[in-house]
């Protein structure tokens, strides 16, 4: 009797709780039918729109293209401070793109000016090799000087031109994609002479030239350089993840009778931590610039280290210390706040000396602030970036560039 009575409920229930797993299903699809009729395309904004734009169409490639005449926006070694630079000239490759040639010219709102010619064997031995031979002259009228030192006032800026001309043989060698090596030759003419910012004194007004070595003189002077470069960055021109790491070893001969023989050494080394999705980065540099000259030799002030600028100490000028020894530290936290605009908390610190050993970071200079940074994946082509933390005052610095 029990028997018959379950079955017979059994009976009933299946029934039932099969039309209501029936009805629940209708009900789910039906809400999710309507989800999708509600939905609607998504729609950038303004100025998303407008990079999108730049990034599809590249306008850029129009008036700049790999071959034949271009324009640009600066030019090839454009100084800190030269102010706003247009470029231009004609470029092709050459034999059947094993070889390119050229030829370029450069001029600033402020006088600045250059002329190049640069010849390249690029792909050597399935681009293993290449060779290269360049010449070229540049006039930097409105450069800057603040005495020798890091006790250097800021009252005492003066203003100095640097011009010559540059010839160059090169060698390197790139056994795989993120690392090269190779070595140049060259000899250059270095002429020093009064400053044509109107704002400040001519060099030779305020210094002597055993504050300025080499003050207002030509010198010849051969070259030696030897550089290697590892580069594993996702974007050389707005890195998110990856680590640079440059140096160069150059050895200036004095041709003259003058006493400017020494050696230089550049390192730079560079470090991107990408967290979540590479919209947050933890970015690091490092470099270090020191000058060495023999008993009896000096090393030219407009050839000593530099600290102070938009890419090394942003609560002072650019140019603002100059020593012959001098370490940079740069860390900065960096943040998507929509597309096309990352912004950034930094610090810098740096320390100078007229020798290496007596480099101290118990003793430094400081910089803080706060970046904007206008970009594209690939590049970053506006930074607007304000400094505090130095004697003088708030910094901001406008530039077309990254800031490492």
């Amino acid at each position: 009797m029990r028997r018959l009575v379950l079955g017979t409920v059994v009976c009933l229930t299946l029934p039932v709780n099969a039309a209501a797993q029936e009805t629940r299903t209708d009900v789910l699809t039906q809400q999710r039918a309507q989800k999708a009729a509600e939905l609607q395309e998504y729609v950038p904004k303004r100025i998303e729109k407008a990079l999108l734009w730049y990034e599809d169409t590249d306008p850029l490639t129009r008036i700049s293209p790999h071959n034949g005449f271009f324009l640009q926006y600066g030019y090839r070694g454009k100084p800190v401070g030269s102010g706003i630079a247009f470029g231009g000239g004609w470029r092709h490759d050459l034999f059947d793109r094993n070889a390119r040639l050229v030829i370029e010219a450069g001029n600033s709102i402020r006088g600045y000016r250059m002329v190049l010619a640069d010849f390249a064997l690029s792909r050597l031995f399935d681009d293993l090799f290449e060779l290269g031979v360049q010449t070229s002259y540049r006039r930097n009228p409105q450069e800057d000087f603040y005495g020798p030192g890091e006790s250097s006032q800021r009252g005492a800026r003066v203003s100095y031109r640097l011009s010559g001309p540059d010839v160059q043989g090169r060698a390197m060698v790139t056994p795989v994609e993120w690392f090269n090596a190779g070595v140049r030759l060259g000899r250059a003419n270095v002429s020093i002479g009064p400053g044509t910012d109107a704002r400040f004194p001519s060099l030779e007004e305020r210094f002597d030239a055993v504050a300025a070595p080499g003050l207002l003189r030509d010198t010849d002077y051969s070259y030696t350089d030897l550089f290697a470069t590892l580069d594993t960055r996702d974007q050389p021109g707005n890195a998110r993840d990856g680590v640079y790491a440059g140096f160069l070893w150059r050895r200036y001969n004095d041709l003259g009778p003058g006493r400017f023989d020494f050696d230089s050494v550049e390192i730079d080394v560079q470090h991107f931590l990408p967290v979540y999705d590479k919209k947050r980065v933890f970015a690091a540099r490092f470099r270090l610039m020191t000058t060495t000259a023999g008993a009896g030799d000096l090393v030219p002030f407009y050839f000593q280290p530099t600290v102070g600028g938009s890419d090394s100490l942003r609560s002072v000028g650019d140019f603002r210390y100059r020593d012959r020894n001098a370490a940079v530290v740069n860390f900065e936290y960096r943040w998507e706040a929509f597309s096309g605009l990352d912004m950034a908390l930094f610090s810098d610190f740096a320390t100078l000396s007229p020798e290496l050993s007596g480099l101290e970071f118990a003793d430094i200079k400081g910089a803080y602030g706060i970046g904007f940074r206008f970009n594209t994946y690939k590049a970053v082509f506006l930074r607007l970036d304000i400094a505090g933390g130095g004697s003088d005052g708030i910094h901001t610095f406008l530039k077309f560039s990254k800031a490492f």
